[in-house]
């Protein structure tokens, strides 16, 4: 191989190197992130229970944008914010899910919360709210 091909293979790779730590988020997690939606509650890969709470809203104030979680009897606080995406999970109806709203966190649901920052646990991220049997 002549050097100005090596000098060119050398700089792929580098480039290549580059890009891969600056996207930093492998393909699978993007596409996972689009397709959050349509997961049942507590069957996120590598995010259920790890990065999420999965429990019963206690109460709302939608008026402060928060409303508090039971989960295995530790009560939480978490906020919604504009960006916080409301899911409806309609699994267990046999049915796909739907996009939801403040209106749909109701006391007595069962939810599952992804947090902005999963230290904090303090703003939720997504919420999937399951959808009660008729």
């Amino acid at each position: 191989m002549n050097v100005a091909r090596r000098t060119r293979m050398r700089w792929l790779a580098c480039a290549l190197g580059v890009a891969i730590v600056l996207v930093g988020v492998p393909p699978g997690a993007r596409a996972q992130k689009s397709t959050e939606q349509y997961i049942p509650i507590g069957s996120s890969p590598g995010l259920s229970k790890k990065y999420t709470s999965i429990g019963t809203i206690e109460n709302l104030n939608a008026r402060d944008g928060l409303f508090t979680i039971s989960e295995a009897g530790i009560r939480r606080s978490i906020r919604i914010t504009a960006k916080t995406r409301i899911w409806l999970d309609r699994s267990k109806l046999k049915l796909p899910s739907l996009d939801g709203g403040t209106g749909d966190l109701q006391p007595g649901r069962r939810i599952e919360v992804k947090y902005e920052n999963p230290v904090l646990r303090q703003v939720a991220d997504w919420i999937k709210v399951e959808v009660p049997s008729p």
